[in-house]
């Protein structure tokens, strides 16, 4: 219902419920895990239709023009509306990261970046989200052509989220993207109400000159091994300083001597495995203690894979114009990428909320585990005059079904796009035989739970 007033509000130059449609259809669509935008030919469940403020699903064609007509404006305004607030309860830990899109197309000449997943150079577009890894969910998003820098975005990104932390100290946690620009990171990094974690990059330069440091400077630890039961892992951190700035002989160009992390894995065999963070605006908190700090990020790429592979974000049409006469520079349209893309996030987000009101075993669970035990349900539908009742089939987890149902009806929503009918859950008891076809194609109004004995929970 939010997401439906939103859209009616930034999206209403589509139409009379053309705004809800669109967004609801691609909201289900990541919630539910439908690939493509052109799997929508062959859906024909009337419940999915309704889900997505219609009686009918939406065609490819339809849908796919509504996402390209959609206003940049609009869309931008959609994000600004849609997004999480940053709760003090989540923390002010930030983590910037950047997605990357290939694209294959041979006749525009559009911005090659680094995918760092195929490993080379290519056309690509980029997707910047920031994300609160003590709340786990995307705060907003920046779209831009391929060859754009994780310093530079970060650095616009920070602004909103700064004024949302409301004087809170940030701790942004950067890949080693940021480290290929010292004067934008470091631009970014000089703030009073902030410290900056970053990757520093691999670079045999840098290898050599940490390998020079005396044996003294270095502290061993031990970690748990990789899985139950396996020997305790080595680990050896060191601190030093490094100059960061441009490599001109300009005297007026930013130096910072920057302090320096090292991490170094003892292998069992072959070679050793470094790793390094520079550390902006904090000098009293123990060095392993940032370098745990920094690894939280892992919540951040896990998000990204479930954003790939099961939310389909890679799906998303090109920022390009494809209509454009010259083929060389052809433009970029950010509507129908940024709004496909948000509302990815925003379904991701969901369902990591989702999983919060669910039992302990559930928590953080995959969306296919979500999707596996509770959306694939089988259910009966009658509508009444004034109701939507939705009879469930639920074979497992009849407790828990139980428990959402009661919350559910304890306010029921009206749905605006079926003629403002309640929506009534109600559960199917355990050994009744189920309603045929036939009752379930009854005349409007005709099914009377109360009827006789009782064959349903609601």
């Amino acid at each position: 219902m939010r997401l439906h007033r939103v859209a009616e509000r930034c999206l209403g130059r589509l139409g009379a419920g053309k705004a809800t449609r669109l967004v609801l259809s691609l909201f289900f669509k990541a919630v539910l895990g439908i690939p493509r935008v052109f799997h929508f030919e062959t859906l024909n469940d009337l419940g999915f239709a309704i889900l997505t403020g219609g009686k009918k699903v939406l065609s490819r064609t339809v849908l796919g023009g509504l996402v390209r007509a959609a206003p940049v404006k609009g869309g931008l305004r959609f994000v600004r509306a849609t997004q999480p607030t940053l709760h003090s309860a989540d923390g002010t830990t930030i983590s910037i990261d950047e997605h990357v899109i290939a694209r294959f197309t041979r006749k525009f000449a559009i911005r090659k970046g680094f995918h760092t997943i195929r490993n080379k150079h290519m056309k690509v577009e980029k997707l910047f989200y920031p994300f609160s890894v003590g709340g786990r969910k995307l705060l907003s998003l920046i779209v831009t052509r391929g060859n754009a820098g994780l310093a530079a975005i970060s650095q616009k990104l920070l602004v909103p989220l700064r004024r949302r932390a409301r004087g809170r100290t940030l701790r942004v946690i950067l890949d080693a993207g940021a480290a290929q620009d010292h004067q934008a990171l470091l631009a970014l990094a000089q703030h009073p109400r902030q410290v900056t974690l970053v990757r520093v990059p691999r670079k045999p330069a840098y290898r050599q000159r940490w390998a020079k440091l005396p044996a003294s400077a270095w502290q061993r630890l031990e970690e748990p091994g990789p899985f139950t039961k396996a020997p305790p892992k080595a680990i050896h951190v060191a601190e030093t300083r490094m100059q960061l700035g441009s490599s001109s002989k300009d005297p007026a160009a930013r130096h910072a001597d920057v302090r320096t992390i090292l991490v170094r894995e003892q292998a069992r065999r072959g070679k050793e495995r470094w790793h390094a963070l520079w550390v902006f605006g904090d000098d009293v908190t123990p060095s392993f203690d940032l370098v745990r700090e920094f690894r939280t990020r892992q919540h951040h790429e896990q998000t990204y894979r479930i954003l790939l592979h099961d939310a389909f974000v890679d799906t998303a049409p090109s920022g390009y114009h494809k209509n454009s006469r010259n083929v060389r520079r052809p433009g970029f349209r950010q509507n129908a990428i940024t709004l496909y893309t948000w509302i990815a996030a925003l379904a991701t987000n969901t369902l990591d909320a989702l999983t919060r009101s669910l039992p302990k075993p559930f928590l953080h669970a995959h969306p296919r585990t979500l999707r596996r035990w509770i959306f694939n349900i089988e259910a009966d539908l009658f509508l009444g005059k004034d109701t939507l009742i939705v009879l469930l089939h639920p074979r497992r987890l009849q407790s828990l079904w139980e428990h959402l149902v009661r919350r559910a009806n304890r306010h029921p929503v009206r749905i605006p796009w079926l003629e403002n009918r309640r929506l009534i859950l109600a559960l199917d008891r355990p050994g009744t035989c189920r309603p045929t076809s036939s009752r379930a194609a009854t005349p409007e109004g005709s099914f009377d739970p109360g009827n006789g004995r009782p064959s349903v929970w609601c």
